[in-house]
């Protein structure tokens, strides 16, 4: 049976049990009378009844007459569990009087049915969810099932406390299988985090086997005509013990494993922890007020519909953290929960207060500890939902601030293939302009002796460079001038115009210019940084335009290429060591400065946002430091590498990108420096088809055939005349053809290029499989 068809037969009985436990729950309250056998008269006697089942006109010591006009010895309820349930009619006799219940008058507590239909909502949701959503993680599928499995204990409990057999089976049959298949989810659960791995495939068999023969005799005893009702009431507490007899082998093991590795200072040892604590959260209230006291005691000190829905508290965390992916941030997780319960428990003891003012008539300790309970669950739920809700409503709720960061996502995304100071007019400045709704915009560069200045709408440029020039710019009435970087060459800044609504551009949108100035800067260090060196190089190639001739040039070529990427790691290594751990540092004191002190929502609004911003920030830094420096051509080689920029490339291309590398694994065997400079071609002829050639589809092949490296590429795009691409135009931009001559001829390579004006381009770049020559 392959596993779609067990699922999808699990589902269609799960289904089926559903319509007939809710039909039964529909047609039968739940009465809570339990009988005796009068041994003088040997008539059915009431024994007890339930103190929440309301409207019941029946008492103790009331001989049941007729059950659905039927003498009650043909009643299977009363013959196999000795209770009075599924009843259509009553007849009781009471002092010699014969009493005709009204059963259309009963009405049954919130906890026998709305509680458990609650809770198996929440379980099979969060399986289906689980199951449906992370598919990749084992350990997600059999949590899922956990929750598919405890569910299933919910959604028997009506049924089984209606005396139905079908009920009380899959109840016994899911509360003993629960320990088995938690021990199972844990398991997997550390072989999957933390490449722990516990052998106990021995032991969760014979559980599972055991579970099964329990069940299976239980079944056959039960389905005889005539049961011994005292066999009968041994079950109840045996499965009780089973569950204890499992949960205890989990604890076992994992208060065995935490004692094992706590002193180390490793994730296990955080996972072991948070698994430790919420599994005592969850699962000692049902067992220390539950289930003991019914096995001791014969009775509950807290009933279990209350204590059970601690036990959702576990695999519910876990479900979130596998979900959104933190799940070595557990501890953190708690931390936050916990401080939300104590932030819910004030206000829900001020509306239980008022509750029992308003209900004094009918105070009860249980109907109170209920509804605070309740109460603190709904709220807690509700604050620690805040931020996600918040988050998906922001939208709606501020529009503006909406899309002041969907414009930040965009600049920042258009900044990691800004390659030249002229890129910035069409890549940034007009986004900003755009964005902010302003007359025009400009950045402004400031060197010893000249300015360059780079605008987009209307501005008046002369008035910007007079308020530049000033040795500190003041303030403007019109104008809002923020100092991008300063350099030993140069300073840069960015100047915007009032709104054209005539205002002045509000805090909010200031806050959010700073933001762009902050990647303004890494990038323009960058830029600058690249054009310096590379018009150095493209000077010194232009002065050769002999190709032969040129391979003399290989040594300052490689002194070149050298600066370059040793610059690029640098201002790679110093983002990643000062202004990516500034901004980590940043996050966690916003964090905890929003939870230590009681604040406004605006307050606790702000705080979000600036935590947003700062995660984008950091998430745009790593990718630029990945393009500055492409550590993983070393771990994971050439191809490979190419693949994942191509594959991340290709989300924000217009184009398709195809890439077949099937035959060119040969390459990995080049030195890093090689597959270095190939990398950068590849990176250089992908900005290019980006920014210039208009195509639908750019595709990319690589081969290694008769000794030789071969890279083609092809595009439909609007192409180009070859005679176009002058020396001087190149110098200015530091990019381009002759960019990638440079280091074709570096590695004594040879370009063939085919293109004309909306023809295309075709280019095919041949190295010899040999290192390229060393200065």
């Amino acid at each position: 049976m392959t596993r779609k068809v067990f699922l999808g037969l699990t589902v269609f009985f799960v289904v089926i049990l559903q319509i007939w436990f809710v039909t039964l729950q529909y047609r039968y309250p739940y009465l809570g009378i339990d009988l005796n056998v009068n041994p003088i008269t040997n008539q059915w006697v009431v024994s007890s009844l339930e103190n929440e089942t309301k409207g019941l006109d029946a008492r103790i010591g009331d001989i049941v007459y007729k059950v659905n006009n039927k003498d009650p010895n043909s009643h299977f309820s009363i013959t196999k569990w000795r209770t009075l349930e599924q009843v259509n009619s009553l007849e009781l006799i009471r002092d010699g009087d014969l009493i005709v219940v009204d059963l259309e008058s009963v009405s049954n507590s919130v906890r026998h049915d709305l509680l458990p239909i609650m809770a198996e909502v929440i379980c099979f949701f969060a399986a289906i969810l689980l199951f449906t959503k992370v598919k990749m993680s084992k350990s997600s599928q059999y949590l899922s099932f956990l929750f598919f499995v405890i569910g299933t204990t919910f959604m028997s409990l009506p049924a089984s406390i209606r005396g139905e057999i079908a009920g009380k089976l899959l109840l016994q049959l899911s509360l003993s299988a629960i320990p088995v298949v938690f021990l199972q989810f844990l398991v997997i659960f550390f072989r999957e985090k933390s490449d722990l791995r516990l052998n106990l495939k021995a032991v969760l068999v014979i559980l599972y086997i055991s579970i099964i023969l329990q069940n299976i005799l239980w079944l056959s005893w039960v389905g005889k005509q005539h049961i011994n009702y005292d066999l009968y009431r041994i079950t109840g507490p045996l499965i009780l013990v089973t569950f204890l007899i499992g949960m205890l082998i989990v604890f076992g093991l994992l208060f065995y494993i935490y004692f094992r590795y706590r002193q180390e200072k490793s994730s296990l040892a955080t996972i072991i922890r948070s698994v430790v604590t919420s599994m005592l959260v969850s699962f000692l209230p049902v067992i220390l007020l539950s289930f003991l006291p019914s096995i001791v005691f014969g009775h509950y000190a807290v009933t279990p519909y209350v204590t059970s829905w601690f036990v959702l508290i576990f695999p519910l965390a876990f479900a979130y953290l596998i979900i959104t992916r933190q799940i070595y941030d557990i501890h953190m997780v708690l931390r936050r929960v916990l401080f939300t319960l104590l932030m819910a428990s004030l206000p829900s003891a001020i509306v239980t207060a008022l509750f029992l003012v308003f209900t004094y008539d009918h105070f009860s300790v249980r109907k109170s500890i209920l509804f605070f309970s309740v109460c603190v669950i709904i709220l807690t739920f509700v604050l620690y939902s805040a931020e996600h809700l918040y988050t998906r409503m922001e939208r709606f709720m501020f529009p503006r601030k909406h899309v002041l960061q969907a414009a930040l996502k965009k600049v920042a995304k258009n900044l990691t293939s800004t390659s030249s100071f002229r890129d910035l007019k069409d890549l940034i400045l007009v986004d900003i302009v755009d964005t902010l709704q302003v007359y025009g915009g400009a950045i402004v560069f400031k060197y010893r002796d000249s300015m360059e200045t780079i605008s987009e709408g209307h501005i008046d440029k002369a008035e910007v460079e007079a308020l530049v020039s000033r040795h500190m710019p003041e303030e403007h009435p019109d104008l809002v001038c923020i100092e991008i970087n300063r350099h030993e060459e140069y300073t840069s800044y960015l100047i915007m115009t009032h709104k054209r609504a005539n205002t002045r551009l509000v805090l909010e949108e200031v806050q959010w210019l700073n933001l762009i100035v902050s990647y303004l800067a890494v990038s323009l260090e960058n830029v600058y940084l690249i054009r310096k060196l590379t018009d150095r190089l493209n000077d010194m190639a232009a002065q050769s335009p002999d190709q032969e001739e040129s391979r003399h040039l290989n040594w300052y070529r490689k002194l070149s290429f050298e600066l370059q990427e040793r610059e690029r790691m640098r201002i790679a290594a110093d983002m990643h060591d000062t202004t990516m751990q500034d901004l980590f540092h940043l996050k966690r004191k916003l964090t905890a400065l929003g939870e230590k002190f009681e604040l406004p929502p605006e307050g606790h609004s702000s705080i979000r946002s600036l935590v947003e911003y700062v995660e984008i920030i950091n998430v745009n830094l790593r990718q630029n430091c990945f393009d500055l420096h492409p550590y993983l051509l070393q771990e994971i080689g050439f191809i490979q590498t190419v693949e994942r920029v191509i594959e991340r490339e290709s989300y924000a291309c217009p184009f398709e990108i195809v890439f077949d590398a099937s035959r060119a694994y040969e390459i990995e065997r080049r030195s890093l420096e090689t597959k270095r400079h190939l990398f950068r071609i590849v990176q250089e002829l992908l900005n290019n088809a980006r920014k210039h050639s208009e195509a639908s589809v750019v595709r990319f092949k690589l081969a290694v055939a008769k000794g030789s490296f071969y890279l083609d590429y092809t595009d439909d795009g609007v192409g180009f005349e070859p005679n176009e691409f002058k020396p001087a135009d190149i110098r200015k931009s530091g990019v381009g053809m002759e960019q990638l001559r440079s280091r074709i001829l570096y590695l004594q390579g040879h370009l063939e290029l085919d293109t004309h004006k909306g023809a295309g381009v075709q280019m095919r770049i041949t190295f010899p499989l040999k290192e390229g020559a060393t200065a």
